[in-house]
């Protein structure tokens, strides 16, 4: 018998289950508006750095995602997700730290690679 497709998110210090899809529709936001369009091709790997606000966590998936909300110079949203693998450098700080110490609101510097899988964190720093 299959689980329904649900995630758990740190969000605001309290655990919160929301639809996988919801997530996937996130990273795809995320993947959409990471790039300005004519600026790669198939196949190329772009990397970007973008400052902003930790919208969620999913700690329990596999690869792990975080999603942030970052203000662009126009003042536009634009929602980047991201997955955290194991080689991904995680810093609160100057201390090492794990996907599941960051929380919803926290301000964060991502480091990621576009890459025809999607955007994958390079390093995560916490302010």
């Amino acid at each position: 018998m299959r689980k329904n497709a649900q995630a758990s998110i740190h969000q605001g210090g309290r655990m919160r289950t929301i639809p996988v899809l919801f997530l996937v529709w996130l990273l795809a936001l995320g993947t959409g508006g990471a790039v300005l369009p004519g600026s790669g091709s198939a196949g190329e790997v772009i990397q970007r750095t973008v400052r902003g606000t930790v919208v969620a966590t999913n700690v329990e998936a596999n690869p792990q995602i975080i999603v942030v909300r970052v203000l662009l110079p126009s003042k536009e949203e634009m929602i980047v997700g991201a997955r955290v693998s194991a080689d991904t450098k995680i810093t609160k700080g100057k201390q090492a730290a794990q996907l599941a110490d960051l929380k919803a609101g926290q301000t964060a510097e991502i480091t990621y690679l576009k890459t025809s899988e999607g955007l994958l964190a390079q390093s995560i720093r916490v302010h």
